[in-house]
């Protein structure tokens, strides 16, 4: 996808609602024509919230779980098809490759939108002023994550907060300029504080819209990311009171009938009923299941067995863990078995539907990042924080053993790749700590031992940031990123 595209079309067509999930394509707008009203402001920043909402559900967890240790792919010899699809897993992607380019371009639409709509909110009549204020928290909010994930994914990124009025506006330094990194970051954590200036607390808004909670926990997340421990831990400590908690039991948290409970800080929000149902279960199971999982939604397709759990996840698990016996399944068609992601399969409420929220943000995360922060630069005990999740999940024994106490570093790792597995944190983690290319380089040992399909060359060239889109390149001249062709 060109810049041109994203400045001007896609950015453009925005999309009406009554309802804040319910959308429509609408007519093309120009920048000067569009906001008149209230409303049609509103329906600019549901427009953002969806093209979230496309970037969570496709592109994003190739990058946050299948390209880490976590996941992996179900091969599937009579449908070569998907082959850029493995080549994000094994390590074997060049700057061609598709989903690069669905990233990129899914990231700088949702920015797009949210630049044309800043730009527009003053000129709007507030019957509430307090609404003014909020929408621009949650476009505010909207854009500091979709820079973040593109930092951490790309690092230096052109950074754009112009809509701009014309094609000569748009084709600036500004706009085809790599900024360096450091200053993306520095200018999310000034956009994000503002978020959390201007938005309400939760309950205070309605159902799925950002709250002051989510841009705290997505400053946190920054500061993480930059390892200023202490700034992250006052941040979530902040957190503790802005009344979240965990749920009783791990699975109620994902549970349809138990959507935005008090666990949930942010989730992408669909519905059935509003014709925006969700359908994660369809891609995960094995593609030889055929209708057995899916039923009448069935059969599965033959580039299912997505996002497949890998050995060494279900080893880490242990067996009487809450998280692993909801998270994970076993799908056994009589010659072999064949793991698979279950954590949202709640059936279906229509052939192929589901009425199923993502969780983007949610409380135990935000714990397990105060157990980083104390781990890391003190203030309090992680191990309190990790025996709770343990609790929670079940197991008989929540106490840390003298070897994990010994090493709370990996001991704190571990556990958020248990209690955060298929929920697009694990690359990220892994880069942010340090420790991706080890651990992807002993994964890609593993992998080769356990498959006869991988290809030699796999895992052999871990990078920890991707390669600008070659059209990107091409077209725009970008200066690529160091080892990508």
């Amino acid at each position: 996808m060109k810049i041109r595209i994203l400045y001007f079309i896609s950015l453009l067509a925005f999309i009406g609602c009554d309802d804040f999930l319910d959308e429509t394509p609408e007519t093309f707008q120009t920048p000067q024509g569009f906001f008149e009203t209230e409303d049609q402001l509103n329906e600019a920043v549901a427009g953002i919230y969806n093209t979230n909402r496309g970037l969570m559900n496709g592109a994003h967890w190739r990058f946050g779980e299948n390209r880490s240790d976590n996941t992996s792919f179900q091969f599937n010899p009579s449908d070569r098809g998907g082959l850029a699809n493995e080549e994000v897993d094994e390590f074997l992607m060049l700057s061609a490759n598709p989903n690069l380019g669905t990233y990129w371009g899914t990231s700088y639409s949702g920015i797009s939108r949210c630049n044309f709509a800043l730009e527009n909110l003053d000129n709007v009549e507030f019957l509430n002023e307090d609404k003014r204020d909020i929408r621009r928290g949650e476009i505010l909010f909207l854009r500091s994550w979709f820079y973040f994930n593109l930092a951490q994914l790309f690092g230096d990124v052109p950074y754009v907060t112009s809509a701009g009025d014309s094609p000569d506006e748009i084709f600036t330094d500004q706009f085809l300029a790599r900024v360096p990194v450091a200053q993306v970051y520095n200018n999310i954590l000034e956009d994000v504080q503002q978020a959390i200036d201007f938005l309400p607390g939760t309950g205070e808004t309605e159902t799925g819209r950002a709250t002051k909670g989510a841009a705290t926990m997505l400053k946190a997340k920054i500061h993480m990311v930059l390892q200023e421990f202490d700034e992250a831990r006052l941040l979530l400590e902040d957190m503790q009171g802005f009344g979240y908690s965990l749920q009783s039991s791990y699975a109620s948290i994902f549970n349809p009938n138990n959507k935005n409970n008090s666990e949930s800080v942010f989730e992408i929000q669909y519905s059935f009923a509003l014709g925006q149902a969700s359908n994660f279960v369809s891609r995960f199971v094995p593609f030889n299941s055929g209708n057995d999982i899916l039923g009448t939604s069935g059969p599965a397709g033959s580039r299912a067995g997505q996002n497949q759990p890998t050995q060494d996840l279900i080893d880490l698990y242990d067996p009487q863990d809450e998280r692993f016996t909801h998270n994970i399944s076993f799908y056994d068609d009589g010659v072999t078995i064949e793991p698979w992601m279950s954590k949202f399969d709640f059936g279906f409420v229509d052939i192929g539907l589901q009425n199923v929220n993502f969780p983007m943000f949610r409380y135990a995360d935000a714990l397990l990042m105060l157990a980083e922060c104390y781990n890391e630069a003190g203030g309090g005990n992680p191990v309190s924080i990790i025996e709770q999740l343990r609790n929670r999940a079940g197991l008989p024994d929540p106490s840390l053993t003298a070897s994990e106490l010994a090493d709370m570093d990996q001991t704190i790792a571990d556990e958020r790749r248990r209690e955060l597995a298929f929920e697009n944190h694990r690359w990220f983690d892994l880069v942010r700590t340090g420790r991706a290319v080890d651990v992807m380089t002993a994964h890609g040992v593993d992998q080769k031992a356990e498959k006869v399909t991988v290809s030699p060359d796999a895992y052999t060239n871990i990078r920890t940031l991707l390669g600008i889109p070659l059209g990107q390149v091409e077209e725009f001249g970008f200066e690529q990123t160091p080892g990508w062709e």
